[in-house]
């Protein structure tokens, strides 16, 4: 495996992701881990981090497995920065076996520090201003548990006060274990489409 401490571009361009990915595709590594926050703080990071690489090379955990149960407990890491993983994984149909090659992106999902399911990068769908300008927050009931996701939002632009209510979680943003509420995981980078959905506009 190979694990790069950096954060920014790395874990966020599409072109970077891709080559990320060519590099498990060829069989150079299983695994790539990037972090992709706009900084990284090794205090906080380096403990959950040495504790995936036990599980993966000592124990013999799957990469996403061991990411997603350590990093998904220690929220401290995961709030710090968003952590993309390049992995092969291998799916059988009769005799057949393929290699595959995914992404995916872990994240903590906070409406009071702009984050809605992790999306830092949301925008307002009428003016396309960044989530910092935007205040979030739960709508209507407040759902726990492994039905935390169920919880529907609100938000008001500070920069043109458009408002919009009753907003579900995207299909795409899947809840991580049932013990670790508020993380989740989508594939990455996003698509087209899919930054449509959350208002990044082109």
């Amino acid at each position: 495996g190979f694990v790069l401490c950096t954060c920014g571009p790395t874990g966020r361009v599409t072109n970077s992701i891709q080559w990320l990915e060519k590099m498990v595709n060829y069989d150079i590594f299983d695994f790539v881990l990037a972090f992709s926050g706009t900084s990284m703080i090794d205090a906080i990071v380096v403990p959950a981090l040495s504790r995936f690489i036990e599980n993966v090379f000592v124990y013999g955990l799957k990469p996403w497995d061991a990411l997603e149960h350590l990093f998904g407990e220690d929220h401290h890491a995961l709030e710090a920065s968003p952590i993309v993983l390049c992995f092969a994984d291998v799916t059988s149909t009769g005799s057949s076996h393929e290699h595959v090659v995914e992404s995916h992106m872990l994240v903590y999902s906070s409406f009071a520090n702009s984050r809605p399911w992790g999306l830092d990068m949301y925008s307002c769908h009428k003016c396309g201003g960044p989530s910092q300008n935007i205040k979030f927050n739960a709508c209507r009931k407040k759902c726990y548990g492994n039905k935390w996701l169920q919880t529907k939002m609100k938000y008001i632009c500070r920069q043109c006060k458009h408002s919009k209510n009753d907003i579900e979680a995207l299909g795409w943003v899947h809840s991580c274990r049932a013990d670790n509420m508020y993380c989740v995981w989508y594939n990455w980078p996003l698509t087209h489409q899919q930054l449509m959905d959350i208002g990044v506009k082109h």
